[in-house]
């Protein structure tokens, strides 16, 4: 099959770092071509290269042979080439619809823009991807995973020939992926060429024809997936090394927590109410214990975390706790401020602590010497505490996030986790899980919100299933899928986005 886009020594330095060195690839019209490494492995700077979003010290970038000249995004989306990145390029005051559309918007006579026409195609492309969205509605009001559908229907909106998605499964229930790995493989077996970065051996595994592997902004190696070999559990731990660069450890398991006298829980939620979004939601969370909530996303799951850090009053029922940190879903936007440094990030809201009676003046040297402590037990890549936030991959920006709430376990209750490792490589999900099984063992209540039912499997002591903002049934950590995927659907749980949004103690937003 033809070369649709080549990526020709492409290389790209940031300060110090060389995020990316000498790499050259070939994606061809028919193949879904992975892209495969750690964190800060240089995976997203090089299709950032390829899509014309970061421009490369050296190296160029062929379309169908011809160089992308110049080299801009627009260039390329002309040409045909399209990126879902894995942080949103949205416009949160406009509507899903109107962010389709945008740039790309069909034209009736007079110059007038042809709504009905632009809706007709959304809508279309929209089903060929087996997702239905709130078209109306303000993208600013959508969930994680609304969002990063939207992005998807965007890209294939504007026909492109080349796809390229950055842990486009990383909101994803299995289901839902399944489904965009089977209008992928449609895509390609329709002639275009369809890269897709991801962290999951089991795509790879599933869904590649070719995976390239970068380590450390190198190329290590591209191999093709074969019927024979793609369950070869050989090829798969040959894959595993290509990545790590050595076999990984073991996944961590909760070990099991011994009853005991608990007290009074330190995290209490009792018939909570807001709007549409949670309708009666009661559970206790006793010291030491981590319970997992499951759902399909868009069932309640983010207005529960934000009544739980206290950013939103319930409309009924109360929230009786201690003081809660918690890490949100969107690490952009509520996690981290991007332009400035990674130490900063890592003692925001703290500066109190580091400041020397009576003028209150910060002792630097302190602040300085913690901020590199956490930095170091992250594993924060690179370990830089003056670069900005905004330079790190998202990986290494979790890290961070991470890093800050588990280090106020002495001076909180309880903990709340979203979505802690999604779009995070092995490596760096197996040191978050450590995180969260530490602040356990330290007697901390624990919620972790995740749509990856393994991850809840790994971590929690009990699972509650979230649906149409109810709870629709409690399960052991070892129940199946098909059981927590019954609950999740059983009750009419919505499967397109999230719900309209509709106190306790002091809480803590990581």
């Amino acid at each position: 099959m033809p070369t649709l886009l080549a990526l020709e020594h492409l290389d790209k330095r940031y300060g110090a770092v060389h995020a990316v060195r000498d790499v050259s690839l070939a994606f061809e019209a028919g193949c879904i071509h992975m892209v495969a490494g750690e964190n800060g492995a240089g995976k997203s700077t090089l299709l950032k290269m390829a899509a014309g979003v970061v421009t490369p010290d050296a190296g160029r970038v062929r379309v169908e042979g011809q160089p992308l000249s110049p080299h801009t995004a627009r260039e390329a989306i002309r040409r045909r080439i399209g990126m879902v990145q894995q942080h949103f390029a949205l416009v949160g005051a406009l509507t899903a619809l109107e962010n389709v559309v945008l740039g790309a918007e069909p034209m009736a006579s007079f110059g007038r823009i042809d709504k009905s026409a632009g809706r007709a195609r959304a809508v279309a492309v929209a089903r060929e991807v087996g997702v239905t969205l709130p078209w109306d509605a303000p993208v600013e009001s959508l969930g994680v995973g609304d969002r990063q559908r939207l992005e998807i229907v965007r890209t294939l909106f504007r026909d492109a020939r080349v796809v390229i998605l950055d842990e486009p499964t990383a909101v994803l229930t299995p289901g839902e992926a399944a489904s965009l790995y089977a209008t992928l493989r449609r895509l390609a077996d329709a002639g275009r060429a369809v890269v897709v970065v991801t962290h999951h051996l089991d795509e790879v595994r599933d869904h590649a024809d070719r995976v390239s592997v970068l380590r450390r902004g190198a190329l290590v190696s591209t191999r093709e997936i074969v019927v024979r070999e793609a369950r070869d559990p050989g090829a798969v731990r040959a894959l595993t090394r290509d990545i790590m660069g050595e076999e990984p450890a073991p996944p961590l398991r909760r070990a099991a927590r011994k009853e005991r006298d608990e007290g009074r829980p330190p995290l209490v939620v009792k018939d909570v109410h807001s709007g549409r979004a949670l309708r009666g939601v009661s559970f206790t969370v006793a010291a030491g214990e981590i319970v997992g909530i499951a759902g399909v996303e868009g069932n309640g799951q983010r207005e529960l975390v934000r009544v739980l850090a206290g950013l939103e009053a319930p409309d009924r029922g109360e929230v009786r706790s201690g003081a809660v940190a918690v890490v949100h879903e969107d690490r952009h936007a509520e996690g981290l401020v991007l332009p400035a440094s990674v130490r900063d990030n890592l003692v925001l809201g703290e500066l109190a602590r580091f400041a020397s009676p009576p003028l209150g003046v910060v002792d630097r040297v302190v602040l300085d010497r913690e901020a590199r402590l956490r930095m170091e037990r992250a594993g924060v890549v690179p370990p830089d505490l003056d670069a900005p936030a905004a330079a790190l991959s998202g990986g290494n920006q979790q890290k961070v996030v991470v890093a800050r709430a588990v280090a106020r376990a002495d001076r909180v209750d309880a903990f709340v986790f979203a979505q802690p490792t999604r779009g995070v490589d092995l490596g760096a999900t197996r040191a978050i899980h450590g995180e969260i099984l530490d602040v356990a063992q330290r007697g901390k209540a624990v919620v972790v919100v995740s749509a990856d039912l393994g991850e809840l499997r790994t971590l929690s002591d009990r699972i509650l299933v979230l649906a149409r903002g109810r709870i629709a049934g409690e399960f052991p950590s070892d129940a199946s899928d098909a059981q927590l995927g019954e609950a999740m659907l059983g009750a009419g749980a919505s499967s397109t986005g999230a719900l309209p949004p509709g106190g306790g103690g002091e809480r803590e937003s990581a």
